[in-house]
């Protein structure tokens, strides 16, 4: 099942050539949302996510581009894919339907929705050790500003760091910013834990901002246990620190088991896991 401009068809024959050759030729801008039982998580923060990349981006923002239209249509979907309440993920996706030119400055855009289901025993987040090895990618590094904050930012730069992962057999990639700082990893925003204190690079670094950080900030900002700072660090911080570990707004929370020859534990971060997890269970209350 595919949804096109909030109409659902079960075969890509039905959906208009000019549509899938804008989704095939033009940069794709993608928000990546958790579905649990029905409820869009956190929507509101994915929505306004969505709405400030696309005023960026300077693309046309449709006036049936409302919070509660979207929610519909997303949920609409889910609903053809599952008989009981829908838990897995969907993929909100908006593109320029062309290029700009002088007499149309501002192209209209079109919008697709797919959906993930859960594997049977998934669940929409997950905590996860991965026995493999992290490294630093330093073929190339990122620039700071507002653009790179964009979730499709330098998106075929990424796409080269994950060819550099994948040859060597790690888990993931640390990026690193035109300052030799650390910016995040390849799957999400990277946390170093040192004691009670936490530490990320702060969105200046060059990292993307995602909903599910300013959630994690938020929970661990109220926290008696944990000291939290936002600010530039050293890749030689790494090798100091008890914990690494990485927020991916597709999976949840995973830690990091080694990076050279330093390994890490995860006992602390098993605690903000269950953190986390409470204050996602208590929204999706709400």
């Amino acid at each position: 099942m595919y949804s096109f401009q909030g109409q659902n068809y079960t075969s890509l024959k039905e959906v208009s050539g000019d549509i899938l050759s804008a989704f095939i030729q033009n940069n794709v801008l993608t928000e990546t949302i958790a579905i649990q039982q029905n409820k869009i998580l956190f929507w509101e923060e994915h929505y306004l996510r969505l709405m400030a990349s696309m005023r960026i981006l300077r693309m046309e923002i449709p006036l049936s581009f409302t919070l509660e239209h979207l929610s519909e249509k997303i949920i609409a979907l889910t609903s053809t894919l599952s008989k009981e309440a829908f838990h897995g993920r969907a993929c909100l996706n908006v593109v320029k339907m062309a290029q700009p030119t002088p007499d149309q400055a501002v192209p209209p855009t079109a919008y697709s929705i797919t959906a993930i289901p859960a594997t049977e025993g998934e669940e929409t987040l997950m905590f996860n050790t991965t026995t493999q090895p992290i490294d630093l990618y330093k073929d190339h590094y990122l620039s700071t500003g507002l653009y790179t904050s964009l979730e499709s930012a330098a998106q075929q730069w990424r796409d080269m760091a994950w060819t550099y992962v994948h040859e060597n057999d790690y888990c993931d990639g640390i990026l690193l910013n035109t300052e030799k700082h650390l910016v995040e990893t390849l799957r999400g925003a990277l946390f170093l834990i040192k004691g009670n204190q936490i530490s990320t690079p702060g969105l200046d670094q060059g990292g993307r901002k995602s909903v599910y950080r300013k959630q994690l900030l938020s929970v661990l900002s109220k926290s008696e246990d944990f000291e939290i700072t936002e600010d530039a660090i050293s890749p030689f911080s790494i090798q100091k620190a008890d914990e690494l570990f990485v927020l991916d707004d597709a999976q949840g929370i995973y830690s990091i088991a080694q990076y050279r020859k330093k390994k890490f534990h995860a006992t602390q971060t098993e605690k903000i896991w269950a953190m986390f997890l409470e204050h996602v269970s208590s929204q999706n209350q709400l």
